[in-house]
């Protein structure tokens, strides 16, 4: 299950999927699990933003280890 979002992008790796021939079948099989559908249809009202706002930038990478112990 992990592995899906990294295979569902396998263009944009520049991968041809029919090189897979058993991950093509296994890829849909798992976009049409039901947990799949749910999860996917509750992430797209935020299709197109992103994922990591400004504040969370700085928060994530700006900081040093001096910001952290004061």
């Amino acid at each position: 299950m992990a592995s899906y979002p990294w295979v569902l992008i396998h263009e944009r790796q520049q991968q041809n999927i029919e090189d897979f021939p058993h991950l093509k079948p296994w890829l849909e099989r798992t976009r049409e699990r039901p947990a799949f559908v749910r999860a996917y249809q509750q992430a797209e009202p935020f299709a197109g933003q992103p994922t990591i706002t400004e504040e969370s930038r700085k928060i994530l990478f700006g900081q040093t280890s001096k910001d952290i112990n004061r």
